[in-house]
């Protein structure tokens, strides 16, 4: 919510607000709160899973029926697992 001349509710009209409670934090405290809230970057979470990866983890995949089968079309590859199953790891 953004405060227009110390407005919070710019061209509202009518409207009942009961028992509110309203916090003013300061810039550090809303960017903590943000960058908490925010989802992980995947790219980060790639690499750090790809180098604890043994050698020659999941290579089975490559040789699979259903992955051949992708590789020679155009569909989208699906892989749906337990979080921690290793998917990431595949990539």
């Amino acid at each position: 919510m953004s405060l227009t001349n110390g407005n919070a509710f710019q061209g509202a009209s009518q409207f009942i607000i009961g028992h509110a409670t309203f916090i003013t934090v300061s810039k550090d405290i809303k960017e903590e709160i943000q960058k908490w809230l925010d989802a992980p970057n995947c790219n980060i979470n790639f690499r750090n899973a790809n180098d604890k990866r043994t050698r020659g983890t999941c290579q089975w995949i490559l040789t699979h029926p259903q992955y051949l089968k992708w590789k020679q079309g155009q569909d989208i590859l699906w892989i749906q697992g337990k979080a921690g199953s290793g998917k990431t790891i595949l990539l």
